[in-house]
């Protein structure tokens, strides 16, 4: 008499390991449609947003550099994206053109413990900065992150390196 359990186990095995794939691969396309779904959203929402805001974006731009004329609209700070690739985020500067110097003099008065810096009243930020943090308008600059693929319109924001 043969022994058939030998047989009769690798096809049991063959039948769960083809099952196992066909799982696999229904979620890694079910995972990629969705992907391609997000970043058709995040494509649109941000065009759209660049589009519709865009006379917003002049306006700040113009009142950022009638109050401090000697630095930049924009400010820009590494970020980790995804996969650990590093990126410039940017955003509206609220700040004087000189903050990080101005820093090292204020750091005594740091309202927070640990890495972090915060002080409720700090004077290195500007008078438009104050209106432009508080309406969150500081970050429309984002879309262009989100356009590049850098972010996307729904999660976290990405961690800084450290």
């Amino acid at each position: 008499m043969a022994d058939t359990s030998y047989a009769s186990s690798s096809v049991v095995r063959s039948s769960a390991t083809q099952k196992m794939e066909t799982t696999k691969k229904i979620e890694f396309e079910e995972k990629k449609t969705y992907t391609m779904i997000k970043r058709g959203m995040d494509i649109i929402g941000a065009s759209m947003g660049l589009i519709f805001l865009s006379w917003l974006f002049l306006i700040v731009a113009v009142l950022i550099k009638i109050e401090d004329p000697k630095g930049t609209v924009f400010f820009k700070q590494v970020r980790v994206g995804k996969n650990g690739k590093t990126f410039y985020m940017y955003k509206f500067r609220s700040m004087v053109s000189d903050a990080e110097e101005k820093l090292k003099y204020l750091l005594k008065y740091n309202e927070i413990e640990g890495a972090m810096f915060k002080l409720k009243e700090d004077p290195r930020v500007t008078n438009i900065g104050k209106f432009i943090r508080k309406t969150s308008i500081d970050e429309l600059p984002q879309l262009w992150n989100v356009l590049k693929g850098e972010m996307s319109l729904v999660g976290p924001r990405p961690p800084l390196p450290r």
